[in-house]
């Protein structure tokens, strides 16, 4: 079957419809019209012979053939994109989309980001917040051009990527001041409340409770350390989370810090891309985390 009518600009189209999770959403962020969208989804589907949208509850949700389909509209939207950066003289622009985890993205990257905008003023940043296992796919799957994660990861996980250091962390346990705990140990009867599995500091708080003999039980999940840190305020339970992000949060003295041993303490951030993926707009990001 010949794709020689397939363009990049249906592909954007889909691509933002997959996205946005509906025809309407997808209109707005593309300034057209509801009909065009629909029409050209309509006409995609006609062209590969396959449904790549089931509606599930009011949204659109990808079939199979539609999750096969954005992984190769990833891989030729970007490529089409580096082709276009590689004639404009180093000057940086398009879209830059960046995953983080949620830690980062509150206490590390509000200034960072803001002097990428300084250096890069044509570069649309797209900043997406998930767990470290799925940022480290989503960018081998080419969703993401660039990613922050965090230790602990295995070096199988990160082949065929390029990595740099980026921040260092130290980790604390946290629980409620009402608890009144002396040391950490104290609390590994304490329900756990962490974001969902694949969180790199889940697997840390996991690993110290099992080494004290504890068990993993009744963990409740979150998707922001704000809420986190609020249950954890309340007495819900315990969590881990880095010294950075308390100091953006306010909640006096609420909550307590329980120191851990060195082996759980301390974890480097790293930015991870694809090994052949090397434009002047990522450069100048990583030029600024190294100054």
């Amino acid at each position: 079957m010949s794709l020689n009518n397939l363009d990049l600009d249906t592909l954007e189209i889909f691509r933002t419809v997959a996205t946005e999770g509906g025809i309407t959403r997808a209109a707005l962020r593309l300034n057209r019209v509801q009909s065009n969208i629909s029409t050209r989804i309509i006409q995609l589907e006609v062209r590969l012979g396959v449904t790549l949208f089931n509606r599930v509850n009011r949204r659109l949700e990808l079939t199979t053939e539609g999750n096969l389909l954005l992984t190769y509209a990833d891989r030729l939207l970007q490529l089409a994109e580096e082709t276009e950066d590689a004639f404009k003289e180093g000057v940086a622009c398009g879209n830059l989309r960046l995953g983080s985890m949620e830690s980062t993205a509150a206490a590390r990257l509000p200034e960072l980001l803001s002097a990428y905008h300084a250096c890069c003023p044509q570069v649309q940043v797209e900043l997406v917040t998930d767990t470290t296992a799925s940022l480290i796919e989503r960018v081998k799957n080419c969703e993401l051009e660039a990613a922050f994660i965090a230790e602990p990861h295995t070096q199988h996980s990160l082949q065929g990527l390029c990595t740099q250091l980026a921040f260092r962390e130290n980790l604390v346990l946290i629980a409620s001041s009402s608890k009144n705990f002396s040391q950490a140990t104290d609390a590994i009867s304490e329900h756990l409340i962490t974001f969902r599995t694949g969180c790199a500091y889940r697997h840390v708080l996991e690993s110290w409770l099992t080494n004290q003999g504890g068990s993993i039980r009744n963990s409740m999940e979150m998707s922001s350390y704000h809420a986190i840190i609020a249950c954890v305020a309340a007495g819900t339970g315990i969590s881990i989370v880095p010294e950075s992000v308390l100091q953006v949060v306010t909640l006096g003295k609420m909550i307590q810090r329980l120191p851990l041993p060195p082996q759980y303490t301390n974890s480097e951030t790293l930015l991870i891309w694809r090994q052949s993926y090397q434009p002047s707009k990522l450069d100048t990001l990583r030029q600024l985390i190294q100054n």
